[in-house]
């Protein structure tokens, strides 16, 4: 059933058009942002034809209705009347204005019959004349009055006053909301390039606090890899002569990303430069290494570690290892032994104990330090690469100097991922004989 709208009482020309379509163009003039336009065209509106709420409906294409702006006078304030549109309402009415020409004018929303589906709802939209905003023949929203109680007969002039209004409002509005969204897409592209720079800036602090080129040392070689996720984490390694018998090695992952996990890796290598002068034992430096973690970090934030001082001469290995992924010590006949001595990560809290261990290091054995980037590499399905397939890879590496070690385990996790994106550091870091492609 249609509603027939009844006949024009006194002056055909819609009173307050004039008025509308001058203050509409003052406002425009004033205003550069979508929100105060919307206000006063809905403030307006409601004054203009007399109604207790009026609401602009804005169509995007993210959202069918993206944005809707109403005015309330029985509450006397914006967005007060805003839950009375309840979406099976809001897509009734929108779907009709879309496949219907003209307006949509009833006395009473839930009692026509044209939207049986209303007619058990509980609305405060009773009666509602509703038009669709057109910008160049194309839908952008929809403009509506409405009252509380059901009797209200829209007049003619009642709709002619509306079509102006809709008429006028649609390009407006529709120029105003492109702007904001050129502006808003502006403001994320300056915000992905700021934290771009800030990745990058990040990555430059991570690579330069790695070595450069493999260290030798009495009958072994020392190498190490990092290769940095998009998102820049925390991971770093470090080696360096404590005097003519020993080395010393590190390999941390510091929680977080970006530049405050990349600053919190550079406290914890220049700590271990600082306090790594061959006379003070591992579980010392690593307690003096945690105090000044614990002061400098942000909260929440941790350090897993694991540091090592091998002697080629006394043949041996002291390490500590602080919660981090248990390195793997090859021995010359292929068997495994996990490093797990240590306590908990680095940064926590103050005073806490950790335990110090030794292993010899022998003719023939190395060593695998790594960290969870690589064990815990996902393929497509979501599963992880695992540190029972590195023990694998690892035994096979038996006779390969460092650089074709770390070459053999990358090349098996990337096969691994496959077309997975990388999600975290990788770091790699191998202390083997020097004898095979040194």
């Amino acid at each position: 059933m249609s509603e027939t709208l009844p006949p024009d009482s006194g002056d055909s020309a819609p009173r307050g058009d004039f008025e509308f379509i001058s203050e509409l163009c003052s406002v425009v003039a004033e205003q550069a942002e979508l929100q105060p336009i919307l206000d006063w065209i809905v403030h307006k509106t409601t004054r203009l034809l007399s109604t207790e709420e009026c609401s602009i409906k804005l169509i995007t294409a993210s959202s069918e209705v993206a944005r809707t702006i109403m005015f309330d006078n029985r509450r006397g304030g914006l967005e007060a009347g805003t839950s009375t549109w309840s979406p099976i309402v809001k897509t009734m009415v929108m779907g009709y204005l879309m496949s219907q020409p003209g307006e949509l004018a009833t006395p009473d929303l839930p009692a026509d019959a044209r939207f049986p589906a209303l007619k058990s709802q509980q609305t405060p939209i009773r009666a509602l004349l509703a038009l669709p905003l057109k910008v160049d023949g194309r839908i952008t929203g929809m403009i509506s009055v409405s009252n509380a109680s059901p009797g209200r007969v829209w007049s003619k002039q009642d709709v002619q006053m509306l079509g102006i209004i809709a008429s006028h409002s649609a390009s407006v509005v529709e120029k105003a909301r492109l702007r904001v969204e050129a502006e808003e897409k502006r403001r994320l592209e300056l915000e992905r390039d700021a934290m771009e720079k800030e990745l990058r800036l990040a990555r430059d602090i991570q690579m330069q606090l790695v070595p450069a080129a493999p260290l030798a040392f009495g009958a072994w070689q020392v190498e190490g890899q990092l290769i940095p996720a998009k998102l820049v984490g925390g991971d770093f390694f470090d080696y360096f002569r404590l005097d003519d018998a020993r080395v010393a090695v590190i390999v941390a992952d510091v929680s977080g990303k970006g530049i405050p996990a990349a600053l919190l890796v550079s406290t914890v290598q220049s700590a271990v430069r600082a306090f790594a002068d061959g006379v003070m034992l591992p579980h010392v430096l690593i307690d003096r290494v945690n105090r000044a973690v614990v002061r400098s970090a942000a909260a929440g934030k941790f350090v897993t570690v694991f540091y090592a001082e091998i002697d080629h001469v006394r043949g041996s290995i002291t390490y500590v290892n602080g919660g981090h992924n248990h390195p793997r010590l090859r021995r010359a006949d292929g068997t495994l032994e996990p490093l797990v001595a240590g306590g908990l990560p680095l940064g926590l809290f103050e005073g806490m104990p950790y335990e110090q261990s030794e292993a010899a290091f022998g003719a023939g054995d190395s060593l695998l330090i790594y960290s969870d980037g690589i064990s815990e590499a996902m393929d497509s399905f979501q599963q992880e690469y695992d540190e029972t397939r590195l023990d694998e890879i690892w035994r096979a590496c038996g006779g390969l100097s460092p650089a074709e070690s770390i070459a053999r385990i990358t090349q098996d996790v990337l096969a691994f991922r496959g077309a997975a994106a990388q999600s975290d550091d990788m770091t790699t870091v191998v202390v083997a004989p020097a004898r095979a492609g040194a």
